[in-house]
């Protein structure tokens, strides 16, 4: 007799998602400048991570039906070490995760010494389009929840401006309120 199966749900309680073009927002944003040590609540084993912002992603639109809008994971932007062995500096490298979300943000700012440096300001309610993929353990390929992929992320579109007034197409939108006053005279009744 075959023994039964069982899904991997991703047991952390995490939402496992997969979306090609998502709306998403950043929230709770804590930015850790140094090495720093966290403690699983599961068995209390410790565990030291690199510096990094991290964060809540929420999905604000999913692009497709919305049955995914709403959900949140969390999301850490990790600042990346000189050498190796990580005993050089921290930095906020272009080619990296981190990176790509200061692209976002600031534009210009791998280019341009004078744009200050990222901040937890910058990004807290912070509104872009990128992927998010199921996130997987690299050693045993376990799905653990999900991931903003970020090699896709990019700023919101721009919104077009109207240019036509809501009086009719022949006003300019510099007039003033006394030239509806003088629209409303000439109206025939």
């Amino acid at each position: 007799m075959p023994l039964p199966r069982k899904k991997d749900d991703g047991s952390t309680g995490a939402p496992v998602l997969d979306i090609l073009r998502a709306h998403v927002r950043l929230t709770d944003v804590e930015e850790y400048t140094e090495p720093f040590t966290v403690t699983r609540k599961s068995d209390s084993a410790q565990f030291t991570l690199d510096p990094q912002f991290k964060c809540t992603v929420e999905i604000i639109d999913d692009g497709e039906d919305g049955s995914d809008n709403g959900a949140a994971f969390f999301e850490a932007f990790k600042y990346k070490n000189t050498e190796k062995d990580k005993t050089g500096e921290w930095e906020n490298k272009e080619n990296s995760k981190l990176g790509m979300l200061t692209k976002v943000v600031k534009p210009n700012y791998f280019e341009d010494d004078s744009i200050p440096e990222l901040t937890e300001d910058d990004l807290e309610d912070l509104e872009f389009i990128c992927q998010v993929k199921p996130k997987k353990n690299p050693d045993s390929g376990k799905v653990l929840g999900s991931m903003i992929d970020w090699e896709s992320m990019k700023p919101l579109p721009n919104k077009p401006v109207a240019t036509t007034s809501p009086v009719g197409p022949d006003r300019d939108a510099s007039e003033d309120d006394a030239g509806e006053e003088e629209d409303w005279e000439n109206i025939p009744f």
